[in-house]
């Protein structure tokens, strides 16, 4: 009697479905909740209304007139010297009215000014031991030099300020360089209204020209250098940063704070380790970059940090060499960033021979209006051709971690990206997380305090195999390839274990996706990146296919999604981005991957699962009738 046949598992083949179903309901409910979340970054209200800025102050030429002049007749003649003729003669007679009743320094011409006094200094290097307070409103204060390096304003690091100007009205400062200060060399706080024009500022432990809390400030024609944090720093104030040039610095210009209204138009930015930084700007924020030009930000200083050259006192540091002790860390190679900003508008820049990005943006991954790098547009750049119309690229032209409600990308003219396609402007994209790699990137290597920078960051100076992404990437590729061996070993293990060559295509896509990930982020090729994440993705989704239909059907199933889910993170980065996602598809799958790994090693290495033992019938002898016996 043959055995009784096997009945079909429909209680397991019920729970693997239910248990897919659900997979597939928590994506599609991920998808409905970060959007919603997007839309309400988008339309969160705007908590400060925009209230007029008070216009800056013009040159005036009334008023009461005091002079300030150096009692160093040697002085005088050589930086008079290169005035033109007109008013170098001029200048002599001013000088000699001076010496006869004018003042020998700064500090006591403030001192002794009243509202609308005018106050000129002429040709000379002056030096304070304190910090000039100016607190007296309609102030002018003008250096009757041909530059600003004809009226020098110094410190010698004897005081954390030059010259500090706190809720002092009307201000107007031309012609004037301040240097040599432990801090800012030129400060303004809670000032309405203010002009400096063609000012100067150098070798500052700190920024160059600082603005803070104020408000109708204008910045116009300066040149700010070697400043270990910002040559030109605008922080929670309306001000507008025209005409200058920043170089040596940490970043040559940075404009930052949730209540900041700024524009940054056609300065000159050149050898700073960043360019332009736009950093934590909030919901209202409402920020042009335009026009600048931007070329050569690739200085690292990070090396020198824990030297003797950072542990000195500032008054013997080799400012002349171009030693800077960074206090904060700004990513070096990066013409202009903007990180966690909102509402920027950076458009019709010339950038070129960045050695990062001639453009880099980021956000904060979250549902916090206005710190996730929202409504930022990028448009009309010129990337990699010189003024004089020569060729000097960048290393990548845009690069972006994939954060943020509705910004976008109009930049036809680029060259390399990352990732190798971007959202254009007039969609719909929104994002509450990047990449996981690159957002990895940016927690471990974004703007930071600079007494401990880290060590894995090419951004501060790691290099080759000691970057973060690049160890990540050699992790994740030879974990990548011990699970896809762990599941075929728990197919072979099956009792109906796939045919012999069934992996072959399978293990080939898997192993130079692999192989190809690492060499795409060693060379920073995002276009090579989406490829390995599709030739990975496709050598899952074969390997699942045969397992199913070798009958190991949860596992199969669960690796075909996952490899599904590879395939389209593959088209968001390298064909178009998905704006219907809310998160970038990178961070399913890899949510997915854990259990996924769960379930393969059980299959690999748990209890090898062996086909069901025959029901065993049990017969009863049949005795023969004596009638039909064979008696011998």
């Amino acid at each position: 009697m043959s055995p009784a046949p096997r009945q079909p598992r429909s209680d397991r083949r019920l729970a693997a479905l239910a248990f897919m179903t659900g997979i597939l309901a928590v994506l599609v409910f991920t998808c409905y909740v970060g959007g919603t979340a997007t839309e309400s970054r988008l339309d969160e209200p705007d908590p400060f209304p925009a209230v007029p800025a008070p216009e800056a102050p013009a040159y005036r030429d009334d008023g009461p007139l005091l002079l300030v002049c150096t009692d160093d007749a040697e002085d005088f003649a050589e930086r008079n010297e290169g005035v033109v003729y007109s008013e170098r003669i001029a200048n002599e007679r001013l000088q000699d009215d001076c010496l006869a009743d004018g003042f020998r320094d700064l500090p006591a011409a403030v001192a002794a000014a009243e509202p609308d006094t005018r106050i000129q200094i002429l040709p000379g290097h002056y030096t304070v031991d304190a910090a000039i307070v100016v607190e007296t409103e309609h102030l002018q204060i003008e250096g009757v030099g041909d530059s600003p390096d004809d009226v020098q304003v110094s410190a010698h690091f004897a005081a954390d300020t030059v010259l500090t100007a706190h809720a002092a009205s009307g201000l107007y400062v031309k012609g004037v360089s301040f240097g040599q200060a432990r801090g800012a060399a030129l400060r303004l706080t809670a000032v309405e209204s203010a002009t400096l024009d063609e000012v100067g500022a150098f070798q500052s432990d700190g920024a160059g020209i600082h603005v803070a809390d104020s408000s109708g400030v204008e910045v116009r024609d300066c040149r700010a250098e070697a400043a270990d944090t910002a040559g030109v720093l605008i922080e929670n104030s309306h001000a507008d940063v025209i005409g200058c040039e920043a170089t040596g610095n940490g970043a040559g210009i940075e404009i930052r704070g949730t209540e900041t209204t700024a524009s940054a138009v056609g300065n000159r930015l050149h050898d700073n380790t960043t360019g332009l930084v736009v950093a934590d700007s909030g919901p209202a924020a409402d920020i042009a970059v335009t026009d600048n030009t931007v070329y050569g930000n690739n200085t690292d200083h990070y090396a020198l940090l824990g030297t003797a050259a950072c542990e000195t006192d500032a008054a013997e540091r080799d400012w002349t060499g171009g030693d800077l002790c960074p206090d904060r860390t700004y990513p070096s190679g990066v013409g202009i960033l903007a990180a966690n900003g909102t509402g920027t508008a950076v458009t019709e820049n010339r950038i070129w021979n960045q050695q990062t990005a001639g453009i880099a943006a980021w956000g904060a991954p979250g549902q916090d209006a206005g710190l996730g790098g929202d409504r930022n547009t990028f448009s009309e750049n010129t990337y990699g051709v010189r003024e004089d119309g020569a060729r000097h690229r960048n290393r990548l032209d845009v690069w972006w971690d994939g954060t943020g409600a509705a910004t976008c990308f109009d930049e036809p003219g680029t060259h390399r990206t990352t990732p190798a396609v971007l959202p254009a402007c007039g969609g719909d994209v929104a994002r509450i997380a990047g990449d996981p790699l690159r957002t990895l990137k940016v927690w471990e290597c974004g703007l930071g305090d600079g007494d401990d920078p880290s060590a894995t960051c090419d951004w501060l100076g790691a290099r080759f195999t000691d970057r973060l992404e690049f160890q990540t990437a050699v992790a994740f590729a030879a974990v990548l390839l011990f699970l896809a061996g762990a599941g075929w070993l728990g197919a072979a293990r099956s009792p109906n274990p796939p045919r012999a060559g069934a992996m072959t295509f399978s293990a080939i896509a898997t192993g130079c996706g692999a192989l190809l990930f690492v060499l795409a982020v060693w060379s920073g090729r995002a276009d090579y990146e989406a490829l390995a994440v599709a030739l990975w993705g496709g050598g899952w989704l074969l390997a699942g296919r045969s397992w199913y239909r070798a009958g190991v059907r949860f596992l199969g199933g669960f690796t075909v999604i996952v490899g599904g889910l590879a395939v389209l993170d593959a088209i968001d980065r390298g064909v178009v981005t998905l704006a219907p996602m809310p998160v970038s598809p990178a961070w399913l799958w890899l949510g997915l991957l854990p259990l996924w790994t769960l379930f393969a090693l059980g299959a690999a290495f748990g209890p090898r699962r062996r086909e069901a033992e025959p029901v065993q019938v049990e017969r009863t002898p049949v005795t023969a009738p004596m009638s039909d016996r064979w008696d011998w």
